[in-house]
């Protein structure tokens, strides 16, 4: 049986969501054992496809993410890789856009043969931002002219859709 695992970090849980709903989307497909791990406990050893997401914060995916590529690049070299980025946007932007902005970001530091890339949306609770996070997205939203509120993007639908595609990669030389 093939084996996916799928590494994460987060700060406020959206990724984690969106990371788990993938697993689902792939392990509905059957002959797939799916695991999911943040990246403080991620192992590559014994994977046959590896799948990395990371929020987006002030324009970058989250540090943690970006070291775990850098120090994992031998290992990834030989696997195959999918990548994902959950970030919050307010429609200003084309979603090619956001995939060459975000997720290129990460495709550039994975040694591994990517094999697919997605931008989800996220979910913002003010209430529960930091004191900083809530500085940063409340100077965001007043450049791009929008007011600061609860956002819910999050899409389980895509997300599930996306893990049905990887596990369906897997069958595909």
């Amino acid at each position: 049986m093939a084996r996916i695992l799928i590494i994460y970090d987060t700060r406020y849980g959206s990724t984690k969501t969106v990371a788990r709903w993938i697993a689902e989307g792939a392990a509905s497909k059957g002959h797939v054992d799916v695991v999911v791990r943040n990246v403080a406990e991620a192992d590559l050893r014994g994977f046959d496809f590896i799948v990395i997401g990371s929020p987006i914060y002030e324009e970058h995916p989250l540090p943690s993410v970006v070291s775990f590529l850098a120090a994992n690049r031998d290992q990834l070299n030989d696997k195959d890789v999918a990548l994902f980025v959950v970030c919050v946007d307010y429609g200003a932007v084309p979603k090619e856009e956001l995939v060459h902005r975000y997720v290129a970001d990460l495709q550039a530091r994975a040694e591994g043969r990517v094999r697919a890339i997605e931008v989800f949306g996220g979910y913002l609770d003010v209430d529960k931002l930091s004191d900083t996070d809530r500085k940063l997205i409340k100077d965001f939203a007043k450049l791009m002219g929008v007011p600061m509120t609860q956002v819910n993007k999050l899409d389980e639908r895509s997300a599930r859709k996306f893990g049905a595609h990887i596990a369906h990669l897997l069958e595909q030389p």
